[in-house]
């Protein structure tokens, strides 16, 4: 008799969790996710083309160190200035000294050919203000 009365319970519960659950289903609004004040919602990557949610990923991992910025950032960023060099008949393993005078310190010490990997690669990666001047450099090529 006891284990009736256990399973009865349990029946009786799941069946009034099942209840609940719809009455809540049906005063949500469709198709609005629900957040708590103060949390944003999550940026749906999903209709992102793969290659932006690809540069996005290497820009905030190059903030984490200098050997991300080294394997995954600097490429990238030397096939920009490449691209952006070439519009004026210049390439960065030909004319490194007009492409050095064009892009500055900053942005040249970056996506010079001959940059050694960094001694320490768990030092902290770029900083945001150097990589927005370093792209903003990119940009005015």
């Amino acid at each position: 008799m006891r284990v009736f009365a256990e399973v009865a319970f349990i029946v009786v519960g799941a069946v009034g969790a099942a209840i609940c659950l719809a009455a809540l289903a049906v005063r949500l609004p469709a198709g609005q996710p629900v957040f708590e004040p103060g949390l944003r919602p999550r940026t749906r990557t999903d209709l992102w083309p793969a290659q932006l949610v690809r540069v996005e990923r290497i820009v905030e991992w190059s903030s984490s160190s200098e050997l991300n910025v080294h394997t995954r950032l600097r490429p990238v960023l030397v096939e920009i200035a490449e691209a952006r060099l070439a519009r004026r008949g210049l390439r960065l393993d030909r004319d490194a000294a007009e492409a050095r005078r064009l892009l500055g310190p900053t942005a040249w010490e970056l996506v010079r050919l001959d940059r050694p990997p960094p001694p320490d690669t768990d030092a902290p990666g770029i900083a945001r203000r150097d990589l927005e001047k370093i792209l903003d450099t990119l940009e005015a090529l």
